[in-house]
This record gives structure tokens, sequence and C-alpha cells, in this order.
């Protein structure tokens, strides 16, 4: 029987990811890239602290393949594995908010353009969107090919939103993984093995090098948990023992972070210690009561806000001119309320979609006992 706190830091982890993302956008829309040197204590730890970004992605990576590979694992050991309820299970947990901030991305977009084409995004003059004309990235197909999974394969991220390029990695990994577990079991037909090994090989030809190469990082999940099946109860709930491996992994984000030995802390090594950190992280439990609240929120919308947040803040930072500014006390206040209405904008969102992603799903399919979405309480998988 697991226990009630076995996600509870997991929870907490995924929920600062998303958090990281989407106050890194934030930062570098509005800041303009200082010396350090320059910045009072307050702007250090800003500029700090929202820069880990593409590190807190291949968290989600790591965490996703964790509960993928032991919801796939475990349900073949049950003998309830069920092609069409993964695929439907996997489909509806990704579009009933894709689908959503697909269409609110455009029309804020849109809206954008017309009344804010001036701003430096939207006309093609902020540095990290030079050359990059947003209209023409608002067409059917664009749009449609997000809602595919094929941005960065066979279409670009639709508008502005160029969060969107992990969401086709997640996609295909959950496709591919399942293909060469088959391939691996013994008690599949060797026929099929093989076409599902030649299937999994010309996918990962199909996505392209830049999802490829990051697919060992999902695995990584998988090897969390081989650990928590494998090795004895009492070693992971070892105190010692969790703080060796939570502390190499808290260490390797931070000397990449400060680009310390790169070409060791880089993003491999990470997923990799973050792996080994996951099964001492869900047997420790969260003894208070508001970090646990706090985790719980997070978590609940951070698929969300890391579809929804980047439309929305180019579209108010646009309309109120608060982009590429210099760092100052007044500028960092308001800072704190475009980040404060980001979240409850995506609050928002999750309470009319993500939220009833399980009602949805059984109001489409007409299955009233439909399998919950998601394998494990924490909430993007």
């Amino acid at each position: 029987m697991e226990k009630k706190h076995q996600y509870d830091w997991l929870d907490l982890i995924r929920g600062m990811a998303a958090l990281a993302v989407f106050t890194g956008h934030l930062r570098i829309i509005c800041f303009r890239d200082v010396e350090v040197g320059t910045l009072n204590l307050a702007g250090k730890a800003t500029f700090f602290l929202t820069g880990f970004g593409h590190l807190a992605v291949i968290i989600f990576f790591v965490l996703s393949g964790f509960l993928i590979i032991k919801s796939i694992h475990e349900s073949v050991l049950k003998n309830k594995w069920n092609t069409v309820n993964y695929a439907q299970n996997r489909f509806f947990r990704l579009w009933v908010v894709l689908v959503p901030c697909l269409i609110l991305g455009l029309i804020i977009d849109k809206i954008g353009i017309q009344y804010y084409g001036h701003s430096l995004f939207y006309s093609n003059q902020w540095k990290y969107f030079i050359g990059q004309d947003i209209e023409n990235k608002l067409t059917a197909t664009i749009f449609i090919g997000n809602a595919l999974f094929v941005q960065k394969i066979l279409v670009p991220t639709l508008g502005s939103n160029a969060a969107l390029w992990s969401l086709a990695n997640e996609f295909w990994y959950y496709v591919i993984f399942p293909l060469f577990y088959f391939a691996s079991i013994d008690k599949v037909q060797i026929y099929f093995r093989i076409l599902f090994a030649l299937l999994g090989i010309g996918l990962l030809f199909f996505v392209g090098k830049e999802i490829a190469i990051t697919f060992p990082m999902w695995l990584a999940g998988g090897l969390s948990y081989i650990i928590v099946k494998k090795i004895d109860q009492k070693y992971l709930e070892n105190t010692l023992l969790m703080i060796v491996f939570v502390g190499l992994f808290l260490l390797s984000m931070l000397f990449n972070r400060m680009r310390i030995q790169m070409e060791f802390f880089n993003f491999y090594t990470i997923s990799f210690l973050f792996a080994l950190a996951i099964p001492f992280l869900i047997n420790i439990s969260m003894k208070n009561n508001l970090v646990k609240a706090i985790s719980i929120y997070f978590s609940n919308i951070s698929y969300t806000l890391y579809l929804a947040h980047l439309p929305i803040i180019y579209l108010v930072t646009s309309a109120i001119g608060f982009q590429d500014k210099l760092w100052s006390t007044r500028n960092f206040v308001l800072f704190l309320i475009l980040t404060i209405g980001t979240l409850a904008y995506s609050t928002l969102i999750w309470y009319l979609f993500e939220r009833n992603t399980k009602q949805i799903k059984a109001w489409i399919t007409n299955d009233k006992g439909s399998n919950n979405i998601n394998p494990q309480p924490i909430k993007k998988a």
C-alpha cells in the first residue's frame, strides 16, 4: 500500500519547476540583461532564481518518465494493460488543456498584433524573437500541427507560444517508449517485437535529433522506478543516503546555473542525479501543512501554467510598455504584480478545463467508469 505522503515532494518540485519556467520567461521579457555587479541584492536574487527555466523542463521530463514507465510496467504485471485506454488517457490529459490554450493563444496574439504591433515583441524587435514573424505563425496549418504534437518537427510552435516545443517531446516519448517496452517482453510474439522495435526506431528518426537526444532524460525516470522496485525500503528511508543523493542533485542544479564545470554538470547529469533522488524523495513525509498546500496548488496548475503563460505576458507587457526595462525597485513591484496576475489567469483556465479532465473524458467517451487520467497524484504525467 502506497503511503499518503509518497508524492508530496514531487508535487512541490513539479510546481516549482513550472513557476521557474514562467518567471524566467517573464523576467527576460521585462528586464534588460545587465552586469550582475550593477544590481542590488533583490536584483541579483531575482535574476539568479529566475534562471532555472530550461533545467526545470528537464525535471518535467524525468518526473513524466518515472510516472509513465511505472504505470505501464505495473499495468502489464497486473494484466491490465489496454492500448486504447492508454492512448485515450494520454490524449485527454494533454488535449483538455492544450486545445483551449491554443485557441486563447491565437486570439491573444491576434489582439496583440492588431493593437500593440509597435511593441518590441510584436514588431519582432525583441532580441530573442528577431526574425520571427509572429503573424505568419498563426495559420490553421500551424494550429493543427501543434494540436497533433508535430511542432518543431513539421511546423513551428504556434504564434508567441514557444514553450509548446517540449509538449511534442513529451507526446512522442509517450508513443515511443511503449514500442520499445513491448519489443523487450518475452511473452510478446517475436515478429511483433521486431515490428515494435522498428517502429520505435523509425519514430526516433521522424521526430528528429532535438527530440531524440532528450529521450534519455525522460528515460531516466525509469531508473527511479527500478530503484524503488529493486532496492530494500530501509535504504531508501536512510536519512544519510537521502541527504547524499538529494544533495548531489541540488548541487548539480546549482553548479549548472552558476556555469561551473558545465562539461560535467550538464542536462544528462542533472536528469540522472534527479532520477537517483526521486526514490528517496517519495519516502520523506511533508510535515508542514502550509508547504503541502502550496505544493498542491502549484502542482495542480503546473501544466496549465506552462501552456498558458507566454501569450498573455507578451500581450500585457506590450500593452503597458514593460519590456526590456532596467532593474529598479518600482519595476520589480510591477514584475511581482504581473506574476500574481498571470498565476490568477492560469488558475482560472485550470479551474475551467484541467480540473475537469476526468469528467470531460467520461462525457466524450461515454465511459462513466473511466480510469484516472493520471497514474499518480501529481498532475503532469
